[in-house]
């Protein structure tokens, strides 16, 4: 049992050094920028929102969870009994942790986001979806402006 209580606080204490990060001295984002898209021009366009929907952004194909709980899974589990009854607990644990570390995952990868209507000054009418951000709350009749570039991402900022 203290096995199992040592293996899991070290994977706790892993978990918890992997989420640090260093503050953003310009205040919290969302916004989300790949390596590819820094020093990039980026193409500005203008227009007034005309409608806010909110939806809930989910990602794709992601196993991270699903690996990570079957292999904690299968080590909690090999720390449980002996001989064949190791085997089992071992193959129990990794598929259990597995399924558990899947609703994780999917749990984790759900955010708000919120589809965007927007009446360009060209007469265009676009809708962008991008991810809710507390610093920047969109209303109906906002003149914004809408940016993209050539990795055909494309933001709308106040």
């Amino acid at each position: 049992m203290m096995k199992l209580l040592n293996t899991l606080l070290l994977i706790t204490l892993f978990g918890l050094l992997a989420a640090c990060a260093g503050p953003n001295p310009y205040g919290n984002s969302t916004d989300q920028y790949t390596r590819g898209e820094v020093n990039q021009i980026q193409h500005v366009r203008y227009g007034v929102i005309t409608g806010l929907q909110p939806v809930t952004i989910d990602s794709e194909g992601n196993a991270v969870g699903t690996v990570a709980g079957g292999l904690l899974g299968g080590i909690a589990g090999s720390s449980v009994g002996g001989g064949k009854g190791r085997a089992a607990t071992t193959v129990a644990g990794a598929v259990l942790g597995g399924y558990l570390g899947n609703k994780a995952q999917g749990a984790l990868n759900k955010t708000n986001g919120v589809q965007i209507t927007i009446q360009m000054d060209n007469g265009e009418v676009q809708s962008i979806v991008q991810e809710t951000n507390a610093n920047s709350f969109f209303r109906r009749g906002d003149r914004v402006k809408v940016i993209g570039g050539y990795s055909g991402k494309t933001r709308v900022v106040r």
